[in-house]
């Protein structure tokens, strides 16, 4: 699968709410890294009661579940909804 992000990207969110927002299979999400401090943007590959698996979309080279496991629910940050490439922002800047 080709990367739906790449570097420099801007990309929007909602806020993930417990309990009120839904999580569907290959949403992706931004989230707290469970080991690390620092936020990942991935894929969900499949959700349950209190734990999200992860994958990223460039599989060979993705830090997600299969090196760190499932993430809980708590760590999600938001969900994202669109996202604006750099070209698309220099013309917008532009015009």
């Amino acid at each position: 699968m080709f990367p739906y992000l790449k570097e420099g990207d801007i990309v929007f969110f909602k806020k993930y709410k417990k309990n009120k927002s839904i999580l569907k299979n290959r949403q992706i999400i931004i989230f707290n890294h469970p080991i690390k401090n620092k936020n990942l943007i991935k894929r969900i590959n499949s959700v349950n009661q209190n734990n999200v698996e992860v994958i990223g979309d460039n599989i060979e080279f993705s830090e997600d579940s299969n090196k760190f496991g499932l993430i809980n629910k708590e760590k999600i940050i938001g969900i994202v909804t669109s996202k604006l490439t750099i070209p698309k922002l220099k013309n917008f800047l532009i015009q």
